[in-house]
């Protein structure tokens, strides 16, 4: 059964995260598989203080406790597994990308301040540099609402993971929303019409001729442009492709990326452009 993997550490953020993977999951008659990542502290001397079976003990408690918090919202009757393993969230999520059939991965964030002794506000935004699946980032309190708006930024680049966007076009069929592509062009930026006619016919053979609304804006900050196109469109849904090299890089570098992230009022799935 294809999965939905969702990371805790047991925070407001994370367990609102994963509220919104569970009516995702009800949606896609997915299971959900929800994982806490524990590893040993540094002490400030650099000494590692071996607390491993504590660590272990702790976690296994914390997950029972939300074990007994999902068992009481579950109306769907989810198939809903729990793990706490040891690693670091990079890594369990690699891990279980590789073996247990993951379509998704929900994370949360802390919201804009990202004061938090959680793990889960730091991640979000390294997450989205390194994920391999469909990564959902929700927004701190951000209670699930029906997708009946996505909005698509766009750099108008032909994707070479077309999984990915069946996936993005499964999710719109089923949740029955409208799908619109917004382009950022930077300034005085010349229109390349072959590009653009590789990259409509592309998501015309996997939308829908009638999915290829293309809209623009004009901005030689990307991040800046995003914002407009959010204030314009008004979406439930903003879905960026992670690309190794071309104008929304930016968007995945450290500063730029945590920053986009916090402030989003709204869910970002990030999509990548190769595995």
């Amino acid at each position: 059964m294809n999965t939905i993997l969702v990371p805790t550490d047991f925070s407001d953020g994370a367990f609102n995260a994963l509220g919104y993977a569970m009516r995702l999951a009800e949606i896609f008659d997915y299971s959900i598989k929800i994982v806490h990542a524990y590893r040993l502290p540094t002490t400030e001397s650099g000494v590692l203080v071996d607390l491993t079976e504590i660590l272990a003990k702790t976690a296994q408690e914390e997950l029972d406790l939300l074990k007994t918090k999902v068992d009481a919202i579950n109306h769907s009757n989810l198939t809903i597994t729990y793990g706490a393993h040891y690693g670091s969230v990079m890594e369990i999520i690699h891990n279980f990308s590789k073996s247990e059939g993951v379509e998704l991965v929900v994370m949360g964030t802390q919201g804009a301040s990202g004061i938090t002794d959680k793990w889960l506000g730091t991640v979000a935004a390294s997450a989205a540099k390194n994920v391999e699946d469909p990564l959902l980032i929700i927004p701190a309190n951000q209670a699930y609402r029906n997708l009946n708006h996505i909005l698509f930024a766009t750099d108008l680049k032909v994707i070479e993971n077309e999984k990915h966007l069946r996936f993005l076009a499964t999710l719109a069929k089923k949740s029955n929303s409208r799908l619109d592509f917004l382009h950022i062009r930077k300034v005085n930026e010349e229109a390349d019409d072959e590009k653009v006619a590789k990259y409509r016919a592309q998501i015309q053979s996997i939308f829908g001729e009638d999915k290829t609304r293309i809209s623009y804006l004009f901005d030689d900050e990307v991040n800046e442009g995003i914002k407009d196109g959010l204030e314009t469109h008004n979406p439930d849904l903003l879905v960026v492709v992670r690309h190794k090299y071309g104008f929304f890089e930016g968007l995945f570098r450290g500063s730029l990326s945590r920053k986009l992230i916090s402030e989003s009022a709204l869910p970002i799935l990030v999509l990548q452009d190769k595995i």
